[in-house]
């Protein structure tokens, strides 16, 4: 009986022991789970992946000083003996993931800087406009070109080397070999100058942040300061990379910025909208990652999945409906060992320093110091340079954000280009926070009866059931409109076949003579082709007994007295004449 209560204590104990690891496990946060399955993933040599797998995973383990340090060692051994890590984008996220962790990465950062180049994909004009009539002065190197201006805007002088005509002369061209000279320009009248750039082959403008004006007599400068990366050629997804990792360790990116807006809309794959939100701060920016989103919550540009673009997007997103939305998916779609994208370390490795980054654990900062303790700001550098404040190189903010010596601007939500949707309506898009509240629509605000229930039997839900499909009418951002599936038209096949069926019945009616000939045919009551004639064998056997002779002689008949009577005979009919002539044929094929 001991030994029963023993065992009965151990079972009763074990269970206890499992029911609170699976509480436990339950309990788990959607970020507990996916950072325990990396750790896991990791191992003791940061899963030995190739460089970008090793830069986003140092990322985000880089709050774990046991797993950092595996990682960093690990990632070091990748890098080439001329300081990168192999291309322009590897070696730019090596420098973020190093410089998280307060590395110093100064060779690095040179070798990249080694490899900025002109694109020359880009065309560059100068614009100028006064009121009414004028004339200008233009001055570069040491030469000074008279133009004039007429009432119509239109341009006439002496250009010089470096511009030429444009556009019906209303814009002076800037030629390639002039691209990096300063351009001096004075005027007799008020005037403003700005230049203006766009893709060769495209109808986009871009009008430059440099805008400048100046009053008669007074003068503007402009230089045309424009780069992209790439070891042979411009790199664009490296550019982006390669912008990011400049603007984490301090540097300044406004010259890269017009090659990465001007090509943008060429390469959508690589999701630049999230990039070019974080470098500058720019609305429309904003507006394409939240248009871009599907309606259960990830992003998917098509060239490296959902998950890594959803990723992308949260790096760019914070505190909005999008965010949160994104997140349900992601808790959605997590596997059960708490990983994404069946355990794929790069994408859950990107997905929590994107999402739910952690402070990174750094022991001593070489050269720098930490941002926030000298009452500084750590923001994004467009948000720094909105605010119009300076960026300090020499401190330090964790991830992309840079020391800014003035706080972001907060806007209100008329000033991000939103409302504030009012009672009995909704937003058809992501709402964001802003100064005056946190419900700001930067889409359009309809019924809050959205167009798809405004149909019977239309219903916005977050996935169609099975006996539903799915339309294109408008419904809340996350769910998708919702239709019965349209019922299979009734078939009326059996009519056609009864209507046959009848019409076959009266036909046979009709001809059943005919039908019970080709009946008998079909029997073998008649067969086609030649008559084979048989004959009876001779001599004819006897008659049965019993049976009598089919042809009896006929007697004469008597008198009373017993004498016999002559008498004619009948005449003979046809058929008799026809019987004889059988018989006695008959006779003769017997003998």
């Amino acid at each position: 009986m001991k030994k029963i209560g023993v065992l009965f204590l151990t079972l009763l104990l074990a269970l206890t022991i499992v029911s609170a690891q699976n509480q436990n496990q339950t309990e788990q946060t959607i970020e507990e789970k996916a950072y325990s399955c990396l750790k896991n993933k990791l191992g003791n040599n940061c899963g030995n992946g190739n460089v970008e797998q090793l830069a986003f995973s140092l990322l985000a383990m880089a709050y774990d000083s046991g797993i950092q340090k595996d990682c960093k060692s690990t990632l070091l051994d990748k890098q080439k003996t001329d300081n990168s890590f192999g291309s322009i984008k590897e070696t730019s996220l090596a420098i973020i993931a190093l410089h998280n962790i307060g590395a110093d990465t100064t060779d690095e950062e040179e070798w990249l800087l080694s490899k900025k180049r002109n694109p020359s994909e880009l065309e560059w004009y100068l614009e100028i406009d006064m009121t009414g009539q004028g004339t200008c002065t233009l001055s570069y190197d040491t030469a000074s070109k008279t133009i004039s201006i007429s009432e119509d805007k239109k341009i006439s002088g002496n250009l010089g080397n470096c511009f030429s005509l444009a556009y019906d002369n209303y814009w002076l061209k800037v030629k390639p070999e002039c691209l990096n000279k300063n351009f001096t320009i004075s005027c007799d009248r008020d005037f403003i100058s700005t230049l203006i750039y766009k893709k060769s082959q495209s109808q986009v403008w871009y009008i430059s942040s440099d805008v400048q004006s100046a009053s008669a007599g007074g003068q503007t400068e402009h230089k045309i300061s424009s780069y992209c990366f790439g070891v042979t050629s411009c790199d664009y997804e490296g550019s982006l990379w390669a912008v990011l990792a400049l603007q984490s360790v301090g540097k300044d990116i406004s010259e890269f910025i017009p090659y990465l807006v001007a090509l943008s809309e060429y390469n959508e794959k690589y999701f630049p909208s999230s990039f070019l939100y974080i470098s500058t701060n720019f609305e429309e920016y904003l507006n394409e990652i939240l248009l871009s989103q599907s309606t259960q919550g990830y992003w998917d540009l098509g060239e490296k999945g959902k998950y890594y673009d959803t990723a992308l997007a949260l790096l760019a997103l914070s505190s909005s409906e999008s965010e949160s939305l994104a997140k349900d998916w992601l808790e959605n779609t997590q596997g059960n060992d708490g990983c994404w994208n069946n355990g794929n370390i790069r994408d859950t490795a990107f997905l929590l320093w994107a999402g739910w980054p952690k402070e990174a654990a750094i022991v001593t900062l070489p050269t720098e110091n930490y941002c926030e303790d000298y009452n500084y700001y750590c923001i994004t550098q467009g948000e720094c340079d909105e605010a119009g404040g300076n960026v300090l190189p020499n401190f330090y903010c964790s991830g992309l954000k840079v020391c800014c010596d003035t706080p972001a601007v907060e806007k209100t939500c008329e000033e991000l280009g939103g409302e504030v949707c009012g009672e009995d309506y909704i937003c058809d898009e992501a709402t964001v926070s802003a100064l005056d509240t946190d419900e700001c629509c930067l889409g359009s605000c309809i019924s809050e009866t959205p167009e798809c229930e405004e149909y019977s039997n239309y219903y916005c839900r977050s996935e169609c059931l099975e006996e539903e499909e799915e339309t294109t009418l408008g419904c809340p951002i996350g769910k998708v409109c919702c239709r019965p599936k349209p019922k299979p038209e009734k078939s009326y096949w059996w009519i056609y076949i009864l209507i046959i069926l009848i019409i076959l019945v009266v036909l046979g009616i009709i001809f059943r003579n005919k039908l019970r000939v080709l009946l008998f045919k079909f029997k073998g009551g008649f067969k086609k082709g030649p008559v084979t004639k048989t004959y009876p064998k001779f001599p004819p056997s006897a008659p049965p007994a019993g049976l009598r002779r089919m042809f009896p002689t006929r007697m004469p008949p008597r008198t009373a007295a017993g004498a016999r009577v002559t008498t004619r005979p009948a005449a003979r009919t046809k058929t008799d004449q026809e019987l004889e002539e059988t018989l006695k044929k008959l006779r003769e094929m017997s003998k």
